[in-house]
Protein backbone atom coordinates (compact mmCIF):
# COMPACT_ATOMS: atom_id res chain seq x y z
CA UNK A 1 0.00 0.00 0.00
CA UNK A 2 1.61 3.22 -1.21
CA UNK A 3 0.41 5.35 1.71
CA UNK A 4 2.21 3.13 4.21
CA UNK A 5 5.51 3.44 2.39
CA UNK A 6 5.34 7.25 2.24
CA UNK A 7 3.50 8.47 5.34
CA UNK A 8 5.06 9.64 8.59
CA UNK A 9 1.71 9.09 10.29
CA UNK A 10 -1.23 6.87 9.42
CA UNK A 11 -4.49 7.84 11.11
CA UNK A 12 -7.28 5.27 10.90
CA UNK A 13 -10.71 6.74 10.15
CA UNK A 14 -12.71 3.72 9.01
CA UNK A 15 -15.88 2.01 10.13
CA UNK A 16 -15.60 -1.55 11.39
CA UNK A 17 -16.92 -3.89 8.70
CA UNK A 18 -16.10 -7.41 7.57
CA UNK A 19 -13.69 -5.86 5.06
CA UNK A 20 -11.93 -3.53 7.51
CA UNK A 21 -11.64 -5.83 10.53
CA UNK A 22 -7.95 -6.50 11.06
CA UNK A 23 -6.95 -4.31 8.11
CA UNK A 24 -3.83 -3.29 10.03
CA UNK A 25 -2.02 -6.59 10.37
CA UNK A 26 1.61 -7.69 10.27
CA UNK A 27 1.76 -7.31 6.48
CA UNK A 28 0.35 -3.76 6.62
CA UNK A 29 2.82 -2.80 9.34
CA UNK A 30 5.80 -4.20 7.41
CA UNK A 31 5.04 -1.68 4.67
CA UNK A 32 5.23 1.30 7.04
CA UNK A 33 8.32 3.40 7.49
CA UNK A 34 10.35 2.77 10.67
CA UNK A 35 9.88 6.43 11.66
CA UNK A 36 6.10 6.32 11.10
CA UNK A 37 3.37 6.46 13.70
CA UNK A 38 0.03 4.66 13.62
CA UNK A 39 -2.96 6.36 15.26
CA UNK A 40 -6.27 4.61 15.84
CA UNK A 41 -9.24 6.61 17.10
CA UNK A 42 -11.76 4.77 14.92
CA UNK A 43 -12.43 1.17 16.04
CA UNK A 44 -10.21 -1.19 17.98
CA UNK A 45 -10.75 -4.18 15.73
CA UNK A 46 -9.33 -2.40 12.71
CA UNK A 47 -5.95 -3.46 14.06
CA UNK A 48 -4.26 -6.61 15.24
CA UNK A 49 -2.87 -5.37 18.55
CA UNK A 50 -0.39 -8.25 18.86
CA UNK A 51 1.00 -7.42 15.41
CA UNK A 52 1.39 -3.79 16.47
CA UNK A 53 3.26 -4.85 19.61
CA UNK A 54 5.53 -7.04 17.46
CA UNK A 55 6.16 -4.14 15.05
CA UNK A 56 7.01 -1.79 17.92
CA UNK A 57 9.42 -4.30 19.43
CA UNK A 58 11.06 -4.91 16.04
CA UNK A 59 11.32 -1.19 15.26
CA UNK A 60 9.13 -1.61 12.19
CA UNK A 61 7.13 1.47 13.31
CA UNK A 62 8.08 4.29 15.66
CA UNK A 63 4.95 4.43 17.76
CA UNK A 64 1.27 3.72 18.25
CA UNK A 65 -1.49 5.86 19.75
CA UNK A 66 -5.04 4.66 20.39
CA UNK A 67 -8.16 5.39 22.34
CA UNK A 68 -10.02 2.34 21.03
CA UNK A 69 -9.13 -1.29 21.60
CA UNK A 70 -9.96 -4.72 20.19
CA UNK A 71 -11.57 -5.96 23.40
CA UNK A 72 -14.18 -3.16 23.20
CA UNK A 73 -15.79 -4.48 20.00
CA UNK A 74 -18.60 -6.44 21.66
CA UNK A 75 -20.02 -7.64 18.33
CA UNK A 76 -16.93 -9.84 17.94
CA UNK A 77 -17.47 -13.08 19.80
CA UNK A 78 -13.78 -13.98 19.45
CA UNK A 79 -12.51 -10.58 20.57
CA UNK A 80 -9.59 -10.39 23.03
CA UNK A 81 -10.59 -9.96 26.66
CA UNK A 82 -8.01 -7.26 27.40
CA UNK A 83 -5.59 -4.88 25.75
CA UNK A 84 -2.40 -6.49 24.47
CA UNK A 85 -0.13 -6.26 27.53
CA UNK A 86 2.95 -5.29 25.49
CA UNK A 87 1.10 -2.19 24.24
CA UNK A 88 0.38 -1.11 27.80
CA UNK A 89 4.01 -1.40 28.88
CA UNK A 90 5.65 -0.10 25.70
CA UNK A 91 7.33 3.30 25.89
CA UNK A 92 6.33 3.71 22.22
CA UNK A 93 2.58 3.85 22.87
CA UNK A 94 0.11 6.48 23.96
CA UNK A 95 -3.15 4.89 25.08
CA UNK A 96 -6.15 6.72 26.43
CA UNK A 97 -9.84 6.04 27.03
CA UNK A 98 -12.29 6.96 24.28
CA UNK A 99 -13.83 9.93 26.11
CA UNK A 100 -14.52 12.53 23.43
CA UNK A 101 -18.04 13.11 24.72
CA UNK A 102 -17.13 13.13 28.40
CA UNK A 103 -17.79 16.80 29.05
CA UNK A 104 -20.81 18.13 30.86
CA UNK A 105 -22.44 20.09 28.04
CA UNK A 106 -22.14 17.19 25.56
CA UNK A 107 -23.55 14.67 28.05
CA UNK A 108 -26.43 17.09 28.75
CA UNK A 109 -27.16 17.33 25.00
CA UNK A 110 -27.11 13.52 24.69
CA UNK A 111 -29.51 13.19 27.63
CA UNK A 112 -31.87 15.86 26.26
CA UNK A 113 -31.86 14.27 22.81
CA UNK A 114 -32.71 10.87 24.29
CA UNK A 115 -35.55 12.38 26.35
CA UNK A 116 -36.93 14.21 23.29
CA UNK A 117 -36.84 10.96 21.31
CA UNK A 118 -38.75 9.09 24.02
CA UNK A 119 -41.41 11.81 24.16
CA UNK A 120 -41.84 11.73 20.37
CA UNK A 121 -42.17 7.93 20.26
CA UNK A 122 -44.69 7.91 23.11
CA UNK A 123 -46.72 10.51 21.19
CA UNK A 124 -46.74 8.21 18.13
CA UNK A 125 -44.01 9.97 16.17
CA UNK A 126 -40.45 9.25 15.16
CA UNK A 127 -37.34 10.63 16.81
CA UNK A 128 -35.42 13.29 14.88
CA UNK A 129 -32.38 11.02 14.92
CA UNK A 130 -33.98 7.93 13.34
CA UNK A 131 -31.71 6.77 10.51
CA UNK A 132 -34.18 4.67 8.52
CA UNK A 133 -36.97 7.26 8.32
CA UNK A 134 -37.66 6.70 4.59
CA UNK A 135 -38.06 2.97 5.17
CA UNK A 136 -40.42 3.48 8.11
CA UNK A 137 -42.58 6.00 6.23
CA UNK A 138 -43.03 3.51 3.38
CA UNK A 139 -44.63 0.94 5.67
Amino acid sequence: MEICRRADSVVLALPLTAETQGIVDAEFLKQMRPQAYLINTARGSLVDEAAIADALEAGTIAGYAADVFEFEDWARVERPRSIEARLITSPKTVLSPHLGSAVTYIRRQITESAADSIIKVLAGGLPDTVINRSYLKGR
